[in-house]
């Protein structure tokens, strides 16, 4: 009778850490959808729920290192994700995680091997969300360092993963921008408007474009519609460059 209490008492252990990291997964679940909605604290509430049951869940540290960098908390999202790294070094996110924080504090060498380091992580896994944000974020680091080439490579495979997002556009166009290849921005920043046609930068962006090709009154009908859309730097073009000009 004593043997049998002792093998229930296992079984029963077993199963409530299995539901336990259930509850876990759930917990971090939710806290992701939380920030979605901007509702931060409760957010932050989820991630140290979940991280109090089981402290070294990957998703969970990985998800509250996130919420801190947007909620500007670099140093402290820095040694979270570091310290998840020293337990577990295979977890590409994390890497991820990390180069976004050293690309935040202009350590952009450093950024690109973390971003490496993912990439490699990520080969065989078909896991095309976190690739496209990889290739994102490298880009932004080498467009950083003016590597214009190889920024651009980034951004049009994080393209080709992901077609519909606008913000890889943005990203894209604005590199053609400062290479001065207008009339490529000009079809990013028209993609951009096509998925997201309330993006007031896009407008913006798309009005700088059009004045570089002297076509000052697309420019200026992209100002006024930024401007609706609460850009201020877009109402400030429409007072200096276009209060002569008809919408």
């Amino acid at each position: 009778m004593k043997h049998l209490i002792i093998i229930v008492s296992i079984l029963f252990s077993l199963n409530s850490s299995v539901f336990s990291q259930a509850d876990v997964k759930a917990m971090v679940d939710l806290a992701n959808d939380l920030i979605k909605l901007n509702r931060y604290d409760e957010a932050m509430e989820k991630f140290n729920e979940a991280l109090d049951y089981l402290p070294s869940y990957a998703p969970g540290i990985n998800g509250k290192a996130n919420l801190l960098i947007l909620q500007g908390e670099y140093k402290d999202a820095y040694k979270l994700v570091d310290d998840g790294i020293q337990k577990n070094s295979d977890f590409a996110p994390y890497y991820l995680t990390r180069g976004i924080i050293l690309i935040n504090n202009k350590r952009y060498d450093k950024a690109i091997e973390d971003l490496n380091r993912a990439l490699d992580l990520t080969q065989g896994k078909n896991d095309k969300i976190l690739e496209n944000k990889i290739y994102v974020n490298r880009g932004a680091a080498y467009q950083k360092l003016t590597e214009y080439d190889a920024a651009l490579s980034d951004y049009s495979k994080a393209i080709s993963l992901s077609t519909k997002n606008p913000n890889v556009y943005m990203y894209r166009g604005f590199l053609y921008y400062q290479t001065q290849d207008y009339n490529e921005a000009l079809k990013d920043f028209n993609l951009v408007i096509e998925i997201d046609p309330e993006n007031p930068i896009a407008y913006y962006n798309r009005g700088m474009i059009y004045l570089k090709l002297d076509n000052e009154t697309d420019a200026c009908r992209d100002f006024h519609k930024s401007c609706e859309l609460g850009n201020t730097n877009a109402c400030k073009m429409v007072v200096s460059r276009c209060v002569n000009l008809t919408n």
